[in-house]
């Protein structure tokens, strides 16, 4: 049983993008694992920083909130915009929406 898990992961695992990018503090990884997260934090590279919820995955969708550095989402799937760039699909303060992993640093459970 554990064999066929680990063989799909594998699986699943080749058939992503060599260039899948994560937040910092997630590191790049291509890996299935890595990815199964139950929340993270927005990191930006200001203090005062904040990020932008927006309404799809990718910067063309419209931006529906703003999120202050150091705030918590929840996470509930992701996937590659058309740039490439993995997206989160977040849960914040009851509102969802999609934001960037490039901008959310790893899993404060």
């Amino acid at each position: 049983m554990f064999s066929k898990l680990i063989i799909g992961a594998l699986i699943f695992t080749a058939a992503l993008p060599a260039s899948a990018e994560m937040g910092p503090g997630m590191g790049r990884t291509t890996s299935f694992a890595s990815r199964i997260q139950g929340s993270a934090t927005v990191c930006t590279n200001r203090d005062t920083g904040s990020l932008f919820l927006r309404t799809g995955p990718g910067q063309n969708y419209e931006q529906i909130r703003e999120i202050p550095n150091g705030e918590e989402v929840s996470l509930k799937g992701g996937e590659y915009a058309q740039d490439s760039k993995w997206w989160w699909h977040v849960s914040y303060k009851g509102k969802l929406g999609w934001a960037p992993a490039s901008f959310l640093c790893g899993d404060s459970r």
